[in-house]
């Protein structure tokens, strides 16, 4: 559902849908507690097709099992996705990424939430759960992907949301589109709007802008007052209270990772069902993407979805 500009009459039910549910596991070898099986390669496979390593990792998945993982993007070879079984090794190291729920897609493009189609660009609402793009173990069950078999075209993403969510976002048709969606996201003439529900109680401001450091240490992310990192913005105001709740309106001012989740965290109001930054906890992050607006890549003509968008 594409929000309206006023949010009057909407529960946070409208607001934030469940998330897509996850999958079983898979069956051995895919439910391992180490899925990530790396190392050099051995001087015996060199020359040999791709598929023959994955089979003496695995002996039970055999030849078919074997090709079926290195086809769905588990394998890669010095740190580069190698996707066809078929290729002759010529590498020094290998990883494979085993997928947690077996190689099978599971995730499919939802024709009604596809808001935009046309020969350039697509904007898709996207669910919580599912990433943008292809992940190391995984290139089949993403937004991207999920959109090239719904409509038959190579796509690309000029940005992308985190898995946990949901919203718009946009698909290019072409490396044209792309790069130059790319380009405006990166000079900031693309304007995102974004809803965040956090705990109580209602902040003593209105609006304030969120501005703090992002810099990432020991593999996670923070944001500080100051210090080694990429300075950035996020515009924040109060939308209302949901008994307990807060909405807030969030409009990042810069492209950092994580960048709404940090610096919600920072001002004391961590965005519930984000554990990761101090949220309390919920069937899903309470994050959504509710609004673009963005110039069309060949016609230039402005396109605006979603909302709200206060005057």
């Amino acid at each position: 559902m594409i929000l309206p500009k006023s949010l009057s009459g909407l529960s946070l039910a409208d607001i934030f849908e469940p998330a897509l549910p996850t999958p079983p596991p898979g069956p051995p070898p895919f439910c391992s507690p180490d899925p990530v099986h790396a190392g050099d390669v051995p001087e015996a496979f060199l020359g040999e097709p791709a598929w023959t390593l994955v089979e003496r990792l695995f002996p039970d998945l055999g030849q078919d099992g074997a090709m079926g993982l290195i086809d769905f993007g588990a394998l890669w070879f010095d740190d580069r996705l190698s996707p066809d079984p078929l290729a002759t090794i010529c590498a020094k190291r290998f990883r494979l990424n085993l997928p947690a729920y077996g190689p099978r897609i599971y995730y499919q493009a939802d024709p009604e939430r596809l808001i935009v189609s046309g020969p350039d660009v697509l904007v898709y609402d996207k669910e919580a759960g599912p990433p943008t793009v292809p992940v190391p173990h995984d290139r089949m069950n993403n937004v991207i992907a999920a959109l090239e078999r719904l409509t038959g075209h190579t796509l690309r993403a000029p940005h992308r949301l985190d898995a946990p969510t949901s919203g718009l976002v946009i698909a290019a048709a072409s490396r044209e589109a792309a790069s130059r969606l790319g380009q405006a996201f990166q000079r900031g003439d693309v304007k995102k709007r974004y809803l965040a529900l956090a705990g109580g109680p209602r902040p003593p401001f209105d609006h304030t802008v969120a501005d703090a450091v992002i810099s990432k240490v020991d593999g996670r992310y923070r944001a500080d007052v100051s210090g080694p990192g990429y300075p950035s913005l996020t515009r924040l105001s109060v939308l209302g209270e949901y008994g307990d709740k807060v909405l807030f309106l969030a409009e990042p001012l810069t492209g950092r990772t994580h960048q709404i989740r940090l610096h919600m965290a920072h001002l004391g109001y961590p965005i519930v069902g984000d554990p990761l930054y101090g949220g309390e906890p919920a069937p899903r992050l309470m994050l959504r993407a509710s609004g673009l607006s963005f110039g069309h890549p060949v016609t230039g003509k402005t396109i605006t979805l979603g909302g709200p968008w206060p005057d």
